[in-house]
Formats: C-alpha cells, sequence, structure tokens
C-alpha cells in the first residue's frame, strides 16, 4: 500500500494505491474543512470560557488576595512579617517554577497542569479562613505555610496557562481580547473587593470571623474558576528535544537575548516595586486608622481605573506594540510613591491610585502580551516559567529588604513607611533610566529566549 497526501484549495485529499490480484486499485479519499470549521469553534468556545475563568478568578482575587496582608494586621503582625509573608509567598513558588515546563511535558498537556493546580490552589483558602482559630503564637507561622501553598499552586498554572491562552489567542487580537477580559475582570475584583469591605464592617467587632467568611467566599470563587477552565479546548503542541534549554543556558542568554534584558529589566522594577508595595495596607489600616469601608474605597480605585483604562491599553498596543506602552506606564508607576508624602488626605490618595490603576493596566496587559510576542510557542511554556522564576526571587528580596529597612530607617513626616515609600520610587527610577532603553519592540513569534536574538 502507498499513501500521499495533497491539499488543494483548502482540501486534503489522500490517494491510497492498494495492490491487488487483479492489479493497483486506487482510492481517493477527500477530507474537507470540517475539522478545521471544528477547531474554531472549540477555540471560540474556549474563549468565552476563559472569559468566565477569569471573572470567578477575579472575585477570588476580590475577596481573597487583596485581604490577605488586611488580616495579617488583624492578627496583629508586625512589619517583619508582613514583610515575610510576602517574600516567603514568593521565594517558594520561584523555586517550584524551575520545574514547572518539565512536568508540564512530562505530564503532556498543559490543561491538566492548570487545572489541577487551580483546584490545590483553591482548596488551600480553606485552612487559611480557619487560621485564627490556631493558639495565637501559631497563627502567623500557618498563614505564611498556606499563603505559600496557595500562591505556588497558582503560579505553577502559570506558564502552562499563558503558553495555552497565546495559542489559542491569534496575535493581531491580543491587545483587544486581554483588554476586554481585564476589563471584566477589574469589574469584578472592584464588586467582590466592596462586598469583602462590607462584611468585614459588620464584623467589625469580630473581624476575624469576617475574613473566615470572605476567604470561603473566594475558594468557591476560585473553584468556580477551575470548572470553566476544565471545559476549554487544549490545541496540539509538538515539544522537541531541540526545543529544550536549561535553566544555566537561559541565565548565560539574559545579557544577550532582547528576552533576557525583558526580564532583568522587568525582575528589577519588581524588586523596586515591592520594596514598599506589601506595606500600603498596613499604613493605611495601622498608621492611618482607616476603616475596612476607607480601606477599600481607596484600593478598589486602582481597579476601577483599570476598567477604564484597559481598553485603551490594549488598542495603543496592537497599534504601536507593547513595549511603547511599557515605557509610558513604568516612567509614570516610578513616581507614585513619592506622591504619598505629599499628603494623607483620602480624596488625595483616590487620585494617586486612580491614576495607579490606569498606569498598571497598561503595563501588566503589555508585559504579558511581550512575552507572548518573544517567544515562539514550544518554548513559551518554560520560558514563563524561567520569567517567573526570576521574578518571583526579586519580588521575594525586594520584599523581605524592605520589610528589613523599615525599622532602621528615619521617619519622613512622621512615619517610617513614607521614607520606606520614597526609597521604592527613587529605586524605580532609577531601574527605568538604566535598563528601559536596553529593550526593543519585537512582535515575530520566536526572536527571542532559547535562541534566535
Amino acid at each position: 500500500m502507498c499513501l500521499c497526501e495533497i491539499v488543494c484549495n483548502g482540501y486534503h485529499c489522500f490517494i491510497v494505491l492498494w495492490y491487488a490480484s487483479s492489479g493497483y486499485i486506487v482510492y481517493i479519499v477527500v477530507k474537507t474543512h470540517q475539522n478545521k470549521q471544528q477547531e474554531d469553534a472549540a477555540v471560540k468556545k474556549s474563549l468565552a470560557h476563559s472569559i468566565k475563568d477569569g471573572v470567578a478568578f477575579a472575585a477570588t482575587t476580590g475577596f481573597g488576595d487583596n485581604y490577605i496582608n488586611p488580616f495579617a494586621v488583624a492578627l496583629g503582625a508586625s512589619n517583619f512579617q508582613i514583610g515575610l509573608l510576602t517574600s516567603v509567598s514568593q521565594l517558594v513558588p520561584s523555586i517550584t517554577q524551575l520545574k514547572a515546563a518539565d512536568v508540564t511535558e512530562r505530564v503532556g498537556s498543559r490543561k491538566k497542569i492548570v487545572v489541577r493546580s487551580v483546584f490545590l490552589q483553591a482548596s488551600m483558602l480553606l485552612p487559611i479562613a480557619t487560621v485564627f482559630y490556631l493558639p495565637r503564637p501559631f497563627q502567623m507561622i500557618a498563614l505564611i505555610c498556606f499563603y505559600a501553598l496557595y500562591v505556588s499552586f497558582a503560579s505553577f498554572a502559570g506558564p502552562a496557562w499563558g503558553s495555552l491562552m497565546a495559542n489559542l489567542v491569534p496575535e493581531g487580537k491580543r491587545g483587544a481580547f486581554f483588554g476586554k477580559r481585564g476589563r471584566l475582570i477589574g469589574q469584578t475584583t472592584v464588586i467582590s473587593s466592596f462586598l469583602a469591605g462590607y462584611i468585614l464592617n459588620l464584623f467589625e467587632k469580630e473581624s476575624l470571623i469576617g475574613f473566615t467568611a470572605i476567604f470561603l467566599l473566594a475558594m468557591v470563587s476560585r473553584f468556580i474558576s477551575c470548572y470553566f477552565l476544565g471545559k476549554m479546548h487544549e490545541p496540539p503542541l509538538e515539544v522537541k528535544r531541540e526545543h529544550y534549554f536549561s535553566f544555566a543556558e537561559f541565565v548565560r542568554r539574559l545579557p544577550a537575548g532582547n528576552f533576557g534584558k525583558f526580564v532583568i529589566f522587568h525582575c528589577s522594577f519588581s524588586f523596586a516595586v515591592f520594596l514598599s508595595s506589601p506595606f500600603v495596607a498596613v499604613f493605611m489600616l495601622r498608621d492611618l486608622g482607616f476603616s475596612y469601608i476607607t480601606y477599600t474605597i481607596v484600593t478598589t480605585a486602582v481597579p476601577v481605573a483599570s476598567i477604564v483604562a484597559v481598553r485603551y491599553w490594549g488598542r495603543r498596543a496592537d497599534a504601536v506594540g507593547n513595549w511603547q506602552v511599557i515605557r509610558i506606564c513604568t516612567i509614570g508607576i516610578s513616581m507614585l510613591p513619592v506622591l504619598w508624602l505629599i499628603s494623607r488626605d483620602i480624596y488625595f490618595l483616590l487620585a494617586i491610585q486612580t491614576v495607579g490603576g490606569v498606569l498598571w493596566a497598561g503595563f501588566n496587559l503589555c508585559t504579558s502580551n511581550f512575552i507572548y510576542d518573544s517567544v515562539m510557542p514550544e518554548k513559551r511554556t518554560r520560558c514563563i516559567a524561567y520569567f517567573n522564576t526570576f521574578n518571583g526571587l526579586a519580588i521575594c528580596i525586594g520584599t523581605f529588604l524592605g520589610g528589613l529597612l523599615v525599622n532602621y530607617i528615619p521617619p519622613l513626616f512622621g512615619y517610617q513607611l513614607l521614607t520606606l515609600f520614597a526609597i521604592s520610587s527613587l529605586a524605580r527610577v532609577i531601574v527605568s533610566a538604566v535598563l528601559l532603553r536596553r529593550v526593543r519592540e519585537v512582535r515575530k513569534v520566536g526572536m527571542a529566549c532559547g535562541g534566535n536574538s
């Protein structure tokens, strides 16, 4: 038997020559566009499921992630313990990321990795919700451990999810799609954050019970997110041996490749940002004495502004490239912490948070899209994992250093945390001035990471 394939006008014709006693018999099998149409339909449904997953994930953020640091404050955590909470929760995932790509390739399914990791992440919210029932000396230790596992499972899903979504969303439509998805995530985050603040306000005298309630709501939301992730279609992706590269090889190429220079910039900027960002909640709740409702109003200004801005940034990125947007937003973000020194009036803080929401919307959207554009599909999972390792370590070091510094630096306008904010702003400016100009825009897949630039 002999088999050959001819493609003509989109039709696949398989010609089979079968030898029989009477001679050769020719069979012609025509495969139509049906499979292509089925694939397009599956992708369309998957993107709809991704929107629903994003909305449920946003509820988890609003009810859960946004209130981890306030929960630690309610437990009586010190500034150093707050820093330790964030730094450990970044250190552990950074280490596990090193094997994320290997495990994904061994399992042979990005979707399975995502669904299983998100299920385990959601499960961790149950022990987090019940931490305060433990003896007081063990409460912060338990919170740090459980939250580190919670973030680790979420991070482990990240590279596989990013690779999967980059396959599902065409390059030219990523700004528009992720802009729409980000807008809905922002709306849901605002609503759920306000509901969480209202619940905490209802339990003002028993705030720890209120935290249990909102963390359980976050858990349910993440399980719903997991359900929609499980319904998504996974396009086939063949990863060959030639696409493999070790973490050591990745490190060696960092100074040379464009993607490597981007990693160095982003991680340095994350370090500068997280010198101060975990302590904003502490400053508002402990130093300024804000109620949970006031705290919620100020913090939700960020996602509200993001809702408005993300569509603009998406269109802008599709038109001029992601890097131009990142440059603009980075410069603005660098000035945000120092503005807290001017006034602590709630309306002024709302203005700062609103500007921050606009800038962070563009930065986060275009950072993800820049990675997708820079890395060829077969190497995307591994590149994202290695990037997350470096970024997590930078966040860990920045937060830990901030927690140490705040106990020894002199106060500004009566607050040591304001001094830390000023140091963070200065560090961001230095990173922007030195590293921003070293990275160039890249629109073609495969021009960076693992070998081509």
